[in-house]
This record gives C-alpha cells, structure tokens and sequence, in this order.
C-alpha cells in the first residue's frame, strides 16, 4: 500500500495548480465477477476422496459471473476545463461461479463417477485502489464523468466453496483455499452520473494477473474480469 500513499501525495501537490474543486466520494460498490482465458470453464468435476471425506473442484475458475459487494472512498480534482485526476480506496468481495457437473470420487480401492448437480464458488478478498484520470460532461443538473485507470488489487482470502448433489442422491461439498495470487492490476473504463450528492456508476476491468500461473500441466491462462456498478454519495 505504499505505491497508494505515494499516489494520494502526488495527486494532492498536483491538485494545489491543476485544479478549481476537490470532491469527496463515498461509495456502496456490487459487481459480476468472473474469468476469463482458455483455463475458465462454466462446468467442472469435484474429485473427492471417501477416506478422508473431502475434495476440491478440478477447475474453480468459472466462466459464470458471481454477485460482489464492496465499499470505497474517493478524492477527485476536477479543473476548470472539466479534466479530473483522482483515486479511489477501499474494500471488495469478489465471488465467481462454475457449475458442478460430476462426482469423480475415490473409496480407497476404486474409483466412481456419477452425475451431478451444483455450483463452485471462489470468494476473494481484496484491498483496492483506483488511481484515475477522466473528464467530466455537464447535462443540464447532470454531470458525467468518463474515466480510465488501474485496480491496484491485494488478495487477502480467497476461498472454493463447493456443493453438489451426485445422481445417486449423495450430497458433497469442498472446502479449500485457493489464493494463488498476491496483487494483481487491471486496466479499468468507468461512466458515472451524478445529480447534486448523489450518483451511480457502471465500469469495467480486466485483469493482466494469470491466477493459473503456479500450475503445472495442461493449458494455464486464467484472468480474472469484473463489470462494476454501484452508488456514491458526495460527503464534500
């Protein structure tokens, strides 16, 4: 978080010649979150082991969009020309799905396989900073502002959790840590409408980080994309 500090002094000695008002954002953050790469998948196996009573999906990185949630703050500096230099800070859950579609499971002494009904969910963690550049259109009591910049993103948790229900009735689940990235960085586009103090915004990001890149065999290409959205409310 120390690259963060450097940017929130940088942008505050810029703003003191840069700009005419700084603006103070508080924000309730949600979001579909997802992969992307040849390694996400919509559908995979739970392998699962009788003796042990446990197991964990072949491919949690799914393909399906997950529901997040999150909350940040932003200071932003809009000019007299309507150009703005910012950051935003804060917390997000991210959630991803892949549905279950097959038991691959061990007694011990042989091997089974049945049909299966159900989902993985991989739940991540993150510290977030959005250091951005934009520009504002005034409409009328309305103003937009079209920016661009980059998710600084620190996984703290990432979390498989796993259920199914196998076409002989029997119900499993998984439980596994799957946290196979420290930071990652993702090129971020964002619109937001705002009237008076309040406002809503929709963006989107792509992550350059391979959440694969550990693994060994096969195909390994797993990035992880997020369509945001949420509500602001302007403190000053």
């Amino acid at each position: 978080m120390q690259k963060a500090f450097l940017i929130i002094v940088a942008l505050g000695a810029l703003t003191n010649t840069y700009g005419q008002k700084t603006e103070f954002r508080a924000s309730l953050n949600s979001g579909l979150f997802s992969f992307a790469g040849k390694s996400a998948e919509a559908a995979s196996a739970i392998n699962y082991n009788d003796q042990s009573e446990s197991g964990y999906t072949n491919n949690p990185y799914g393909s399906e969009n997950g529901v997040g949630i999150g909350f940040s703050g932003s200071i932003k500096r809009v000019s007299r020309k309507n150009f703005m230099l910012g950051i935003d800070a804060g917390y997000d859950i991210l959630r991803s799905k892949i549905r279950i579609d097959r038991i691959n499971g061990y007694t011990g002494s042989a091997t089974y396989t049945y049909d299966a009904t159900g989902k993985t969910t991989l739940q991540y963690s993150f510290l977030n900073v959005y250091p951005f550049l934009g520009y504002r259109v005034p409409a009328g009591k309305l103003n937009i502002d079209i920016t661009g910049g980059l998710d600084l993103s620190h996984c703290l948790h990432a979390k498989e959790k796993g259920k199914a229900k196998a076409s002989n009735g029997t119900r499993y689940e998984t439980s596994v840590d799957r946290k196979t990235i420290k930071n990652d960085i993702r090129p971020r586009i964002q619109l937001t409408a705002s009237y008076e103090k309040f406002g809503a915004y929709v963006g989107y990001s792509l992550g350059l980080k391979n959440y694969r890149s550990g693994y060994d065999g096969g195909t390994n290409e797993c990035f992880a994309r997020l369509f945001r959205f949420g509500l602001t409310y302007q403190i000053k």
